[in-house]
């Protein structure tokens, strides 16, 4: 992927992330004693945080299929070409890091912003 493509898919995916790893708070709680731990978990048990879950299991299917379908391409068409395989696993993993760091950064703002 050329850098341009790979920034606004960051943007994008990171957007979505984002929004589906923010939980709406429509009972107007406030939370007094907050831990790291109450941050993390509270990220991850409401309804919106299986669409994340889903949309990582999404991202990370269409890039195996997607280089999956090329290496088959480039064998019946006859195009000789190294094995995508290192790509894509690169591709994952980043993913799977960007989710990690998108997670934490939430975690630690959610953190911050309740002990004020």
């Amino acid at each position: 992927m050329q850098f341009t493509a790979l920034v606004v898919f960051a943007i994008v995916w990171g957007g979505l992330m984002i929004f589906f790893l923010t939980p709406v708070n429509d009972k107007g709680e406030s939370y007094t004693t907050v831990t790291w731990k109450v941050s993390l978990t509270r990220l991850i048990l409401h309804k919106k945080a299986i669409l994340a879950f889903a949309l990582l299991l999404a991202t990370l299917f269409s890039f195996w299929f997607y280089f999956e379908s090329a290496e088959d391409y480039n064998q019946l068409h006859g195009i000789t070409k190294e094995s995508a395989e290192p790509q894509v696993i690169f591709y994952m993993v980043s993913v799977v890091i960007y989710t990690i760091i998108i997670y934490l950064f939430l975690a630690v703002r959610w953190a911050i912003k309740s002990v004020k």
